[in-house]
């Protein structure tokens, strides 16, 4: 292929448009533009320069040459409004000028097109008409001499770290067809990310092409560096701007889809899942190995998830039929915390609890699968020493116990004379790895190990967090749930008796420790009240363990303090007011946290007439024995 555009495509109408805004430093200019010019196989190529009220005059004069030399090259002149602006600006003048349009190309001013670039990019637009706009592997000059490894980004990447999408991308028209543009209020970076980030959720989707090459100038200062130096600050009002987004049931819904958090070996075929109800994907058996290998080879590519569980198939469907598989899952998480993996020990009884295992033969092994991939590639025995254990009473017959030596010999012969993985790249590690974006999402969600249970069939997902056993109003709450077609996943603090009635209606059954009840002297009308710290890290698996529903039903007072940090991540509140609790103790804790709490469900109307005369608004009680027909109508304000 040419290196140079041809006639016929300079002299046909525009299909492809770039968008170069400029402030100082224009001797940089005549390289963005000579590299747009010469593309070929792109057909006609249209470049607007848009000078953002830069004060040098060379930068004026270079735009305006450039423009009265070539009739593919429009100059715009503005006062100074920022990178989005000035990008903006060039996006209108683009659509008007040349509606043939089909896309159109973010380039900074300082860095350079890679021959061939926008061919690569509009075939790939062409052949896939679910493609939204295609973004470029990167090679760095300047400074460093790097790059980014091309791999293909999930929704939750370009939360996590979407400033890895180059603002040098190919956008289809339709993109701002549908009113997308760049946030001109943001003048001090992540502008793009910021951009990428509704593009997504308007439903558009990308996809990296290598081909369609950057040369990306690094330079000892720049926007991109000052970003840097308040990174903190902008993330802060990016989440800001996208809470719902960077919400728990967002982002562990996008996990759920994406980025399956557990691996169970089975003996033909390796499946992935977070819950284990809910199977997303299967890597073949005789692809295991391989797949190993690429997390120590290529971490930077999709793979194996974090955690491999190793346990007969007869256990996993014991656990799921009793319905106490996630929170078995959770647990042996927790325990991996500290260390590469962790064992369940089981024995049999009508309870759920946990119990202190001694040296009892576990039943699963749950293992940190860059461990587990280290000692394929290693020799010697694994674990080097034993693995925590953990012990649950569960209502079913004991499973034979869990060995991962069969596998681990199993991938060592398989893998016997390959070359040792070694990362090869010379280009820098783009996106997270499966543990890395696990991470992500605990800190973001301020709790370890987090829920792991999936959507409904509706895409909504609701939990109950009560005393065992159930109240009478919580069991009420469950079975209606349940006849609306919503069933519950029940959270319950102290020992669950698995025979007791109201949990028929549950999704799933998991238990919650709540840390030791501490001391306070904060006091409100004179009542007690336990005000744990944001950081306090004795509550971060209960944190976790909450995260991600759509609606939570707080039935247990020493949770209302976590309920406005749950619902700013998008969690909406409906407490359940338990006579067990005294009227007087039991409605000061709920007016003392009534601005976290969106319905709140009373059993009769004396209850709810005596909280609104104390204050409570009257447009968030839910009187139970008043209402009738499907429950999503009495909680309709929580399903927005």
């Amino acid at each position: 292929m040419s290196g140079h555009a041809s006639a016929a495509d300079a002299a046909g109408p525009v299909t492809l448009a770039v968008i170069v805004p400029v402030y100082q430093q224009p001797h940089f200019l005549s390289e963005a533009a000579a590299s747009i010019l010469a593309q070929a196989g792109a057909g006609s190529v249209g470049l607007v320069i848009v000078d953002d009220g830069c004060p040098l005059p060379e930068t004026r004069e270079l735009g305006l040459s450039m423009a009265l030399a070539d009739p593919r090259i429009r100059y715009l002149r503005s006062a100074n409004r920022g990178l989005s602006g000035a990008r903006n600006l060039g996006i209108a003048a683009a659509l008007e000028a040349w509606p043939q349009a089909e896309a159109l190309y973010m380039l900074d001013a300082d860095n350079r097109l890679a021959p061939g670039a926008l061919a690569a990019g509009r075939r790939v637009l062409a052949a896939d008409p679910e493609i939204a706009f295609v973004y470029p592997q990167l090679v760095k000059f300047g400074i460093p001499w790097s790059g980014h490894v091309a791999v293909e980004a999930t929704p939750l990447h370009v939360l996590a770290q979407g400033n890895f999408i180059e603002a040098s991308s190919l956008i289809r028209r339709g993109v701002f067809e549908a009113g997308l543009r760049y946030d001109e209020t943001m003048r001090d970076g992540y502008e793009d990310w910021e951009f990428w980030i509704r593009v997504q959720a308007a439903g558009f989707r990308a996809r990296c092409v290598p081909a369609m090459g950057l040369d990306y100038r690094y330079r000892p200062e720049s926007m991109v560096r000052g970003s840097a130096r308040i990174r903190p600050v902008l993330l802060d009002a990016l989440r800001r701007r996208h809470r719902k987004a960077y919400g728990g049931p967002s982002l562990l819904a996008l996990e759920q889809a994406h980025h399956p958090r557990y691996a169970w070996v089975g003996p033909e075929a390796v499946a992935c899942f977070t819950d284990p109800g809910n199977i997303r994907r299967f890597v073949p058996r005789a692809d295991f190995a391989a797949g190993l290998w690429r997390i120590l080879a290529e971490p930077e590519q999709p793979g194996l998830p974090p955690f491999l569980l190793f346990a007969e198939e007869e256990l996993l469907e014991s656990l799921r039929s009793a319905r106490i598989a996630q929170g078995a899952l959770r647990r042996l998480e927790a325990a991996c915390a500290d260390g590469d993996g962790a064992g369940l020990v089981l024995r049999s009884g009508d309870s759920l609890e946990a119990f202190a295992p001694g040296d009892g033969k576990p039943a699963a092994l749950l293992v940190r699968t860059r461990a587990f991939a280290a000692a394929v590639a290693g020799e010697g025995a694994f674990p080097a020493s034993p693995f925590p254990l953990f012990g649950l009473t569960v209502p079913f017959g004991l499973p034979a116990p869990a060995s991962l030596d069969r596998a681990l010999a199993d991938c060592r012969a398989g893998t016997a004379d390959w070359e040792r993985p070694t990362r090869w790249h010379w280009q820098s590690l783009t996106l997270p790895t499966a543990e890395e974006t696990l991470t992500f999402l605990q800190t973001e969600l301020r709790g370890a190990p987090l829920s792991n249970t999936a959507r409904q069939p509706d895409g909504r997902s609701v939990a109950i967090v009560s005393t065992a056993p159930l109240p009478g109003i919580a069991g009420r709450v469950a079975s209606r749930l349940a006849a609306a077609g919503v069933a519950p996943h029940l959270l319950l603090y102290g020992p669950v008796d698995l025979r007791a009635g109201g949990l028929d209606a549950a999704a799933s059954l998991d238990r919650l420790d709540l840390p030791p009840e501490q001391p306070s002297d904060f006091r409100y009308f004179g009542a007690s009240f336990e005000l744990p710290e944001a950081d306090d890290t004795a509550w971060d698996p209960i944190r976790g363990a909450l995260a991600g529903y759509d609606i939570l039903v707080v039935a247990h007072p020493r949770l209302y303090p976590l309920m406005s940090g749950l619902r700013e991540r998008g969690t909406a509140i409906a407490v359940l007011r338990c006579p067990e609790e005294g009227a007087r103790s039991g409605d000061r804790r709920i007016l003392a946290f009534e601005h976290a709490i969106d319905r709140l469900c009373v059993d009769d109307r004396s209850e709810a007439e005596r909280l609104s005369a104390a204050g409570f608004p009257d447009s968030k009680i839910v009187v139970l024995s008043d209402a009738e027909g499907d429950f999503r109508d009495i909680l309709a304000g929580l399903w927005a």
